[in-house]
């Protein structure tokens, strides 16, 4: 399997390990978690095998006492208890030892929380799917940089087609997934979400699950990306009662398969709804559940807004863990019917993007951005709706179009 340059890796390597004693990462399983910290451990513990499983149950604090260097704890989840020997390690070490331990998992700590006892102690990461920088081995380019940097303008004219585009939603952001093509990409997927249902829900559970019931919630789940978080309409999708839709929906976003954008507000602007909106965490694993490929996606009008949209948030979210200042990312949606389909802040600076999955666009498709920036003055640093055309150009002052392809091709 090809190894890809990640930015994460620069992120653990200049920024965390040097500073902190432990660090976690977290994602969805096969995101690259464990190739990616391979790079810097001296010593693996790997609980996904029986003989470091049975070790770290039994003595997990004579485990780590006799691990030299940096530690890589991997799949932490197979024997929870282990985190609790990190946290004595941390605090009985006199000599506070930076870069001692990293842990790896595909399950997000909160689900443990009422016998968490990483707090202050574990610097959390999250790692997601390859981005399309990655791919092309660029790495360093963090496109929301360029969005909030007035000098970074000079975008770049794009070779990329819309059937480019429905290719890479439909190929997903996998390091093993992208290897693949047509049915073997398909059995990979399909694999994968067995592997959720049968084996990851109940673990994190800690009880056996309702395969079919979840499958039905993700399913339903599925379908609904980029839409606002509608716990009753997943509930009558699935045939399940509310309790139970609401159960699942916690433990596919335990399991990192899915992510709440929450909504944005401020206290300048009223009228705004508080309803999060739900990504699927790869679109290629959206466009599998779905039974659409690449060609069959090009003739779904709806469907095809979604995952565009699901596409680039994806794109967003891991360079929100590493770009230079602190990101936090957003839509917006008012009771009037004005929407922004992503806003990202940074310390009260907005930039706000639309998704087209066409390849024109005009004014009529930036009145949300107009909207925005009218009512924010200064604090709104810049707008763009991206979309699946060639040329960037401006439409109004601060908005442009952009083709989605800027989010990984450096400006010049």
């Amino acid at each position: 399997m090809t190894l890809y340059p990640r930015a994460i890796e620069r992120l653990i390597s200049s920024e965390l390990l040097p500073v902190f004693p432990a660090i976690m990462v977290v994602g969805p399983r096969g995101c690259g978690k464990s190739t990616s910290m391979l790079r810097f451990a001296d010593t693996v513990l790997d609980l996904s095998e029986p003989g470091a499983r049975l070790a770290a149950s039994e003595d997990p604090d004579g485990v780590l006492a006799r691990s030299k260097g940096t530690v890589l704890v991997d799949e932490w989840q197979e024997v929870p208890e282990i985190l609790g020997a990190i946290k004595r390690a941390v605090d009985n070490d006199r000599s506070r030892s930076v870069g001692r331990f990293i842990v790896t998992g595909s399950v997000r700590a909160a689900h443990q929380a009422a016998t968490w006892p990483g707090t202050g102690r574990l610097i959390r990461v999250r790692m997601f799917g390859l981005t399309r920088a990655e791919l092309e081995n660029n790495a360093g380019f963090n496109p929301i940089d360029a969005l909030f940097s007035p000098g970074c303008r000079a975008f770049q004219h794009s070779d990329i087609e819309r059937s480019d585009y429905l290719e890479m939603i439909a190929t997903g952001r996998f390091p093993a997934a992208v290897e693949y093509s047509g049915r073997s990409r398909g059995r990979w997927f399909s694999a994968y979400v067995e592997q959720l249902i049968d084996r990851d829900a109940n673990q994190i559970a800690g009880r056996s699950m309702n395969g079919p019931k979840l499958r039905s919630v993700l399913e339903s789940t599925v379908a609904r990306t980029s839409h606002e978080l509608n716990k009753h309409a997943t509930a009558s999708d699935a045939v399940v009662d509310f309790r139970t839709a609401d159960r699942y929906l916690s433990l596919l976003e335990d399991l990192s398969v899915i992510v709440r954008v929450p909504a944005w507000h401020t206290k300048r602007l009223q009228r705004l709804t508080q309803a999060p909106k739900v990504h699927v965490v790869d679109p290629g694993l959206a466009a599998h559940v779905l039974h659409v490929d690449a060609d069959s996606l090009g003739r779904a009008p709806g469907l095809i807004g979604q995952l565009f949209e699901t596409f680039v948030v994806t794109e967003l979210l891991p360079h929100i863990e590493t770009a230079r200042a602190e990101t936090a990312i957003f839509h917006l949606r008012s009771r009037d019917g004005i929407e922004v389909d992503i806003v990202l802040e940074q310390h009260g600076q907005i930039v706000g993007l639309e998704v087209k999955s066409a390849n024109s666009v005009g004014k009529n498709d930036v009145k949300g951005l107009v909207w925005l920036r009218d009512r924010l003055g200064g604090d709104f640093v810049f707008g763009a709706v991206l979309y699946s055309g060639s040329l960037p150009f401006e439409i109004e002052s601060r908005i442009w179009a952009l083709p989605i392809s800027s989010l990984w091709r450096q400006p010049t």
